[in-house]
């Protein structure tokens, strides 16, 4: 089937059409023009009923994954079948016998059906419900299980057992967090996921500011301080951009708090072009408490102007007991709640402004996520 051609906006296509319809296209035009490195294209498993529209079931099964030939245990004993869906991670093989999509998904969609559409809520007595719907990977619903009990395969607490040993393997309320046949007393630790083995009390080689977690200030903070050590308020390891460390606003200018954050109506800055969604959520506001309004003299439904060292935006005022006061060794800080979905003219021919304007250009040391949730900003009728 060849791809149907662009679409309207009334005519628009799921995800996975959209993506069948450009590998068709792409592989037609490798195969007929050439051009450098056509394999990933030309030679990509693609075996959907319906080339162009792939659906979520499809997807869902090649996530499990297959057996591409006849898979056998240790003892030569066949366990998958050629074609058939695998049953876990641990079916995998490294010698092109099997293929996965994911790995950690292996196990949601067996030969037994769709695992995650489950609806069984008995609860084993330890508040987990195995049979309802499907976690990955394993469907195993507590981390590091195996730490329940002592070397020995003992539990801590006999009343609350999670796993057993019933001499070949480990069975129980729970999937086993630790190699199935594992027997106790083998040395092998818990915490399969750490080199140690055992649990950790600070990360090591991970944080650039660690070795344990520490409190900073953000950026610009309302109380100018750190309560843990005062000499030190801002992480020394941030990201802060030259370019920017003049448009640092302080708590004289700026004194309130801004945070951003999203509606359940809108996603990121896109959707202001869906005329439902604008219906739902037409117009940009800022959220702030009945204490500030009153202080501001600041009332429901108000135009105001936020500003920050950097920019500012002008929105409507929601007046709320949604937001409080914080008092933060002894003084009262403000809140001033800015969703995020502004930006550029939208179906509603709204002008509305681009929120992380206000925003400062300051990573985190470790993930260099920007700081958008704490800032300093002032308020006023606009």
């Amino acid at each position: 089937m060849a791809p149907s051609g662009p679409k309207s906006s009334g005519e628009a296509l799921p995800d996975l059409d959209i993506l069948g319809e450009l590998h068709v296209l792409l592989k037609e035009m490798y195969e007929k023009e050439g051009g450098t490195a056509p394999d990933p294209i030309t030679k990509l498993a693609w075996h959907y009923k319906n080339p162009v529209a792939p659906t979520p079931e499809e997807m869902a099964k090649e996530s499990n994954g297959y057996a591409l030939a006849d898979i056998k245990d240790a003892n030569g004993n066949v366990i998958r079948k050629k074609g058939e869906l695998l049953d876990g991670f641990s079916q995998l093989r490294d010698d092109g016998t099997t293929e996965c999509a994911t790995w950690i998904f292996s196990g949601s969609w067996t030969q037994a059906g769709n695992q995650m559409d489950r609806r069984d809520n008995t609860d084993t007595g330890l508040g987990n419900t195995p049979r309802w719907a499907w976690a990955w990977p394993a469907n195993r619903r507590i981390l590091y299980n195996r730490a329940s009990l002592d070397p020995s395969g003992k539990p801590w607490d006999p009343n609350r057992v999670l796993i057993e040993w019933d001499g070949n393997k480990w069975t129980g309320a729970d999937v086993a967090d630790f190699r199935s046949d594992e027997a106790p007393g083998s040395g092998m630790n818990p915490f399969i996921m750490n080199e140690e083995g055992v649990g950790r009390l600070f990360a090591q080689r991970k944080l650039v500011d660690g070795p344990f977690p520490e409190h900073y200030e953000p950026l610009e903070s309302p109380i100018g301080t750190n309560l843990l050590h005062p000499k030190v308020v801002q992480s020394p390891a941030m990201r802060l951009f030259d370019s920017v460390k003049d448009r640092i606003g302080t708590a004289e200018e700026f004194p309130y708090v801004g945070t951003t954050y999203r509606l359940t109506e809108h996603f990121q800055f896109w959707t202001k072009s869906v005329k439902l969604l604008m219906i739902a959520q037409p117009e940009q506001f800022i959220e702030i408490s009945e204490e500030l309004a009153a202080e501001k003299g600041i009332k429901k439904g108000d135009w105001v102007k936020v500003s920050s060292k950097r920019a500012y935006i002008k929105a409507k005022a929601v007046v709320t007991k949604r937001v409080k006061p914080l008092t933060i060794n002894g003084k009262t800080v403000h809140q001033v709640g800015i969703p995020l979905h502004g930006g550029w003219e939208n179906v509603s021919g709204q002008k509305q402004y681009i929120v992380n304007t206000l925003t400062p250009f300051v990573g985190d040391c470790n993930t260099q996520t920007p700081e958008y949730k704490t800032f300093l900003v002032n308020i006023e009728k606009a």
